[in-house]
């Protein structure tokens, strides 16, 4: 099965209502309180920190981290018009229709970007990476969660068209696009992974 990019936006676009609802919106909101925890510990010590999440969907994460750090400048982007629309009635954060690979936001502009369950959604991988460097300030970070398995172990199972990345793959992926070599933690069941890069 190919992935089509348009096809997955519209779909989530659909389901954006309700999204949070049912046994995947269990799933979804045990994956972004344990995401919402592990990036809050990285901008600990900044006072009002700027918070970018990319592929933000409903945004639920945005509004766990607004509990968290009140404090926090919060923006989101997903590049489907009703999970913008969702997020934007949900959340106090300034919500944008945006794709990863072209991030509406000038250089440096945050200290701290998350995607949780949205970079085995995006077209071109790299670009995406690419663009979270650069709109994140010097020592700044990314908390990039997903679905990730390890190297030869069968990838073909989950995420859009059957199709996960591995850890291994992921993290030259971002060490080329000019991360750390990140850290990973399992998240859920030891397949949803958070590794944490910084700039």
């Amino acid at each position: 099965m190919t992935f089509d990019p348009e096809r997955d936006i519209a779909a989530y676009g659909r389901r954006a209502g309700g999204y949070e609802r049912g046994p995947r919106g269990f799933l979804h909101g045990e994956i972004v309180r344990r995401v919402g925890v592990v990036a809050v510990s990285l901008v600990d010590g900044t006072p009002e920190p700027r918070i970018l999440d990319v592929g933000c969907g409903s945004g639920a994460l945005l509004r766990l981290l607004g509990r968290l750090r009140p404090d926090a400048r919060l923006t989101g982007v997903d590049p489907a018009p009703g999970m913008v629309r969702e997020a934007v009635a949900s959340t106090r954060a300034a919500v944008l229709q945006a794709s990863a690979e072209a991030l509406p936001f000038g250089d440096g502009s945050f200290d701290l970007v998350v995607s949780s369950s949205s970079f085995s959604h995006w077209e071109d991988k790299a670009a995406g990476l690419e663009e979270c460097r650069r709109v994140l300030a010097p020592g700044g970070a990314l908390v990039l969660a997903d679905v990730f398995t390890t190297r030869g172990l069968p990838v073909r199972v989950f995420g859009p068209g059957g199709a996960a990345g591995s850890r291994e793959r992921a993290g030259e992926t971002m060490g080329a696009a000019g991360f750390a070599v990140p850290l990973w933690r399992p998240l859920f069941a030891r397949v949803i992974w958070a590794g944490v890069g910084r700039a």
